[in-house]
């Protein structure tokens, strides 16, 4: 602390030794008339600087339920900054402008953990350099560039969880050819981004990504352009809390043509070309190009025409793909949208299975004002049977959607999954997701789900995607058939009641030693929302009929809007349900329950306050009871130069077989010293 009380004393000093040593020619001073300005090569617009101070707590325990002893963990930091904001020109501001913000600090911080009678501490003090640095050539020309170079820390809340430290590193450039007709971009982008914070180190994480980009836009005439780019990167992440480190380098052409005819440009012809090459871990291929026609018929009637070619190679598998799809769309009146669809679909995979498909679909979409308020109603009946000749062989599945809500699994969509080959990456398919950690995978007889860990990087309410190969029949035959219909009145007073029902009926035709595919899915939601300017209420009853695990359930939601003010807001939000499973090896109820409160409030002109408080209950007759908490208060002031923020955080969670409780305390007081080039 000593350390620390001096370098609070001796960053004045340096900060008054910097400013000095600006060239006395940057000071924006106003020649007299008599005289001839001075050219200045170099301008300094900006000249902010700024003194901080920072302090944190932490104290985690982390308990497993058994004999083994808890574990406690205290870290104390603590930060002193001195920074400077710059801004100005070189040569002339449509030459050169620039922007930095830079800092640099000091650091100290100290680290103990007790297993039962087992201490140790460590103590660590190093130097902070923090900065985003900017450079603008030419802006506004018709060429025109940019540089950059940034180094950040931040801190980064999950709930329930205890707080990441996030480090980003990263520079690039970008360089711009605004041509009327040939229009050019180039850049380059380097991000490095290193995580910590879990108790384990399961999800400390370190990510790179290096991208290249390069794109042409060839504007032939106001309704014909052509397009193109050419991305290179290379991407390598690592968890430390496993073995697993991946690292791509992909290579990725586009080309798209984009054609507009007939009178008024009503019709269009859309061609895309994509090329993958990569290498490395999960290594995708592809290439893929496709016209798509687009006919306007009249005001009220569409149709399109489109073929697409596919070629993929990955795991080991090489697979073409073409496909035929004719849609149209009828408009009656303003109330009325149909839409049909027909297509069809072969697969080759080589020296192994092809498959043949085809299938219809009808929708209708119908709106209409009442003397009550406004009704909606929806139609979709689909169609589609799939034929598979050869012998016993594998398909694959790329960028399966899967989005995770609590405390459904997902099921993914095809049965006997080899759940070896599955890949979950986020929804940019760049970061990817380590089982175990982040995900569980379990199959019910030849049904394949996907659970998500609670204490891994997969958030409540995320979307994934999903990659994985599946096994499929001897000269197999499936058919499907699919209904799904909506409807729902609006009533003026702000009540909608509404039911949705979804029906999915698969049928394959028995094979030789081969588990069956036929599936069967009805799913009914009746319920009713009603919806004010201060709330919103809503609940629901479930029915999901499923030939796997079927389940009945309650639903119930609410936003309350407690407070609205200019000094004070206050939102309150709970979800409430049941779930009453019957599958499986055995039943199964679910009673889970959400709820968060979010409270600000400005005290004085100088001083405001923030309260957040998130609950989660859930109690799993099959799993058993998990337990959430986590609660944030604040306090901001500013008082002329001077500004300043405590937080104290707390969270906790009570899994099946651990627990965990987190502490922090985090404060920052910090003096501005605005235009410190300005003449007093």
């Amino acid at each position: 602390m000593e350390g620390a009380v001096n370098t609070l004393r001796f960053l004045p000093k340096l900060c008054l030794l910097i400013v000095a040593g600006i060239p006395v020619a940057a000071r924006a001073g106003e020649p007299s008339r008599a005289e001839k300005a001075p050219t200045r090569y170099f301008t300094l617009d900006i000249a902010d600087a700024y003194l901080e101070f920072e302090g944190v707590f932490t104290y985690r325990r982390v308990g497993s339920g058994t004999s083994r002893p808890d574990q406690r963990n205290r870290e104390w930091g603590f930060r002193e900054r001195f920074g400077l904001n710059v801004g100005g020109s070189v040569i002339d501001p449509r030459f050169i402008t620039y922007h930095a913000d830079f800092s640099f600090g000091l650091a100290q911080d100290h680290y103990k953990e007790s297993i039962d009678s087992f201490h140790q501490s460590d103590t660590d003090r190093g130097v902070l350099l923090e900065y985003d640095a900017r450079l603008n050539f030419l802006p506004g020309k018709l060429l025109s560039g940019s540089l950059y170079g940034v180094r950040r820390n931040d801190r980064i809340n999950r709930r329930f969880q205890p707080t990441l430290k996030e480090r980003h590193t990263g520079f690039g450039t970008s360089w711009v050819y605004a041509h009327q007709t040939l229009p050019m971009e180039l850049s380059y982008d380097f991000r490095r981004t290193d995580r910590e914070g879990n108790r384990d180190g399961s999800d400390d994480e370190e990510f790179i990504d290096n991208t290249f980009r390069y794109g042409v836009d060839w504007v032939i005439s106001e309704r014909n352009k052509f397009e193109f780019s050419y991305e290179h990167t290379e991407t390598a992440q690592e968890y430390q809390g496993s073995r697993g480190r991946y690292e791509t380098t992909r290579d990725l052409f586009l080309a798209d043509h984009d054609l507009q005819f007939g009178s008024d440009g009503r019709h269009s012809l859309r061609t895309g070309i994509r090329w993958q090459e990569e290498s490395g871990d999960f290594a995708r291929n592809l290439f893929e190009i496709g016209p798509h026609l687009t006919l306007q018929h009249s005001d009220d009637f569409q149709t399109s025409y489109r073929y697409q070619f596919n070629r993929e190679r990955y795991a080991g598998l090489d697979v073409e793909t073409q496909r035929l799809d004719w849609q149209a769309v009828h408009q009656m009146y303003t109330n009325l949208t149909t839409t049909v669809d027909l297509f069809g679909l072969y697969e080759d995979i080589e020296d192994d299975i092809n498959t043949t498909q085809y299938g219809a679909s009808v929708d209708w979409q119908y709106n209409r004002r009442n003397q009550w308020g406004h009704l909606y109603a929806n139609l979709a009946l689909a169609y589609d049977t799939e034929d598979v000749s050869g012998d016993d062989g594998q398909r694959l599945v790329l960028d399966e959607s899967a989005a995770f809500r609590d405390p459904i699994d997902n099921r993914l969509a095809n049965r006997n999954i080899i759940r070896a080959s599955i890949v979950v990456t986020d929804a940019t398919n760049r970061r990817v997701y380590t089982s175990g950690f982040d995900y569980f995978v379990y199959s019910m007889g030849n049904v394949t789900r996907v659970r998500r860990v609670p204490t891994g990087l997969i958030a409540d309410g995320d979307t994934v995607l999903v990659d994985y190969r599946y096994n499929t029949p001897t000269d197999g035959k499936l058919d499907t058939l699919r209904a799904d219909f909506s409807i729902e009145q609006r009533f003026a007073g702000g009540s909608t009641p509404y039911y949705r029902f979804s029906y999915r009926n698969q049928e394959d035709d028995a094979s030789f030693g081969f588990e069956r595919r036929a599936d069967r899915t009805d799913h009914h939601r009746l319920g009713v929302k009603y919806e004010t300017k201060r709330y919103t209420l809503g609940t629901e009853y479930e029915v999901f009929d499923d030939s796997v695990e079927p389940y009945d359930a309650f639903h119930v939601n609410g936003v309350w809007h407690l407070i609205r003010g200019a000094d004070q807001s206050a939102d309150a939000s709970a979800r409430v349900s049941r779930l009453m499973f019957d599958g499986g090896d055995a039943d199964r109820n679910v009673t889970f329950v959400d709820v968060s409160l979010d409270h600000r409030r400005r005290l004085t002109d100088s001083v405001s306050t923030v309260e957040r408080l998130s609950y989660r209950y859930e109690r799993d007759s099959d799993r058993g009871n998990t337990q959430g908490w986590d609660v944030t208060a604040g306090l901001d002031f500013t008082m002329g130069e001077l500004s300043g923020e405590l937080t104290l955080e707390y969270d906790s969670l009570d899994l099946p077989g651990s627990e965990e409780d987190d502490y922090g305390v985090y404060f920052r007081v910090r003096r501005d010293f605005p235009d410190v080039l300005a003449r007093r």
